[in-house]
């Protein structure tokens, strides 16, 4: 899962760190990309049954893309819409943080 271009921009200003090198700043991107994947994992094997959470495991393991996302469509149709909560969730808590650190 890839974060969209203006997603990732309105985290690097939400944190406020646009002066950082770029190299900064995609490492920080791609640790709240990770963040959001193992949230969404979570979510997604909370939402299936026993034998659902083996059958994805299984799709995992071969990395055939077009068959999860099948498995996904037809198992988790909410999930595009779980990314947008996840990502808004982790951006509150960030936003949170910044302001937690301005304060001191």
């Amino acid at each position: 899962m890839n974060l969209p271009q203006g997603a990732q921009e309105n985290i690097i200003k939400l944190l406020g760190i646009e002066s950082l090198p770029d190299e900064q700043k995609i490492l920080i991107v791609e640790k709240i990309v990770d963040l959001a994947q193992k949230r969404l994992t979570l979510r997604l094997m909370e939402s299936l049954s026993e034998e659902q959470g083996k059958q994805f495991e299984n799709l995992l393991t071969e990395q055939n893309q077009q068959r999860i996302q099948e498995f996904m469509q037809r198992n988790a149709p909410s999930f595009p819409d779980w990314i947008g909560e996840e990502v808004l969730k982790i951006k509150r808590e960030l936003a949170g943080r910044v302001q937690d650190i301005l304060k001191e």
